[in-house]
């Protein structure tokens, strides 16, 4: 035999080795789990986890959950254990999870002796000095992290473990749960004594309704993943130029009276392309070019006139009293009586401390002029547009034929996402 065949036998023996290693170590460690009555899921549906709604569920547009494994503690607290990731329109997010099933159905609250996780945007609840703690309610948090539930957290957090805690709906979630199935066990029984603490007496007036499994937007229930809704392209007056239009991760909600939409815009063209070889020789070819475009807009109750910030054509420049606020922005109209009005000192002043990525009102379409379509831009969309409305005066809207609405005012925003090309 030939060397060559001779060193193609050894890898593929040695190929065949690892496989057959890989296998009997798989074995093993579903043998380990299931022997202590545990269920082992390789590839588990993603179903299986929307009842969790809070950071990190909720967030992003591509969303997956790997190796899943169930049962019960010693103390007979369900538990759930999987991996759990979101890849693209959302914080990053890739992690090993345990989720301990709680006696009821609680609001948001996270816990933790580092900071934040991602995607929480809750107020800080100051409760215990050595505990980050984030929750809307302060009554709540002190409800219940009880002396017994800090003692347990402390417990856990000294046994070596990670305390990145939540109370997600019906569940205590913690990020950092170990694989191997011995440290996986030593785990959940520090972990437990945290759900058994809770007072369930003292929690019951801040209790909620059960939720099912939904593909859920952390802190936006009236958002829906639609998908592809091709009609999009007419109803935003986008690009027909190129082939294959089409629209993708469309996502939209009523928005407490001010719709929002996002989604991104693909399409193509062709173009040829000329040139001459070493040899004299001419030579064309056709090249095809992909495009995208993404789109975050509000429809608002009523037409407004052309108003853009930042968003470039139509209309005429207008300046305003303020030479800081005309450097900043170029804002431009068909009526600068209508500008005048809308955009007073008042405003300028919100303007001036949460500039929007490029803004552009046409009708009853206010879009924004972003860089990405992620869940953090679109929210900050929609939360601009209630607290950019709630600044144009009652006259105003008695002018153009409505009663004013009623708008949410959260008071203050994130930073303005990135903006996209005008």
């Amino acid at each position: 035999m030939s060397r060559a065949g001779v060193l193609l036998l050894v890898v593929s023996a040695v190929v065949v080795a690892v496989v057959v290693l890989l296998v009997l170590r798989r074995q093993r460690y579903v043998k380990a789990l299931t022997s202590r009555g545990w269920t082992f899921t390789s590839a588990p549906a993603l179903v299986s986890v929307l009842d969790h709604r809070a950071p990190p569920f909720g967030l992003g547009f591509e969303r997956s959950v790997d190796e899943g494994v169930a049962g019960t503690t010693r103390a007979g607290v369900p538990f759930r254990v999987f991996e759990y990731a979101v890849a693209e329109g959302g914080p990053r997010f890739d992690a090993r999870l345990a989720s301990l099933r709680l006696p009821l159905t609680l609001p948001d609250l996270f816990l933790s002796t580092t900071g934040p996780r991602v995607g929480v945007r809750l107020p800080p609840a100051p409760v215990d000095p050595h505990l980050g703690v984030w929750a809307a309610d302060p009554g709540y948090a002190r409800t219940l992290l009880t002396p017994p539930v800090l003692a347990a957290v402390a417990a856990f957090g000294q046994a070596g473990y990670r305390v990145d805690l939540s109370v997600d709906g019906a569940q205590l979630v913690a990020v950092g749960a170990p694989k191997d199935p011995d440290e996986l066990e030593a785990y959940l029984e520090a972990l437990a004594p945290v759900a058994v603490a809770l007072d369930r007496t003292a929690l019951t007036p801040y209790a909620l309704p059960p939720v099912g499994p939904a593909f859920a937007f952390h802190g936006r229930p009236d958002w829906v993943l639609v998908g592809q809704d091709d009609s999009a392209i007419a109803r935003y007056d986008l690009t027909r130029s190129g082939f294959d239009h089409t629209t993708e991760k469309v996502v939209r909600g009523s928005n407490d009276g001010l719709p929002v939409e996002g989604l991104v815009h693909r399409w193509k063209t062709r173009r040829t392309e000329h040139h001459t070889d070493s040899e004299g020789r001419s030579h064309t070819r056709t090249v095809t070019d992909h495009h995208d475009e993404t789109v975050a807009a509000v429809t608002l109750p009523v037409a407004f006139p052309l108003l853009s910030l930042d968003a470039g054509r139509g209309g005429e420049r207008v300046r305003f009293e303020s030479e800081e606020f005309n450097d900043r922005f170029d804002v431009r109209t068909t009526s600068p009586r209508f500008a005048h009005d809308v955009i007073h000192p008042r405003t300028m002043e919100f303007l001036m401390a949460v500039p929007p990525p490029g803004l552009r009102i046409e009708g009853r379409v206010m879009r924004f002029l972003v860089g990405r379509h992620d869940t953090e831009t679109l929210g900050f969309c929609a939360d601009f547009a209630h607290e950019f409305c709630a600044r144009v005066p009652t006259f105003v809207w008695r002018d153009l034929g409505v009663q004013p609405p009623r708008f949410r005012v959260a008071g203050a925003l994130p930073a303005a996402p990135a903006r996209g090309a005008s």
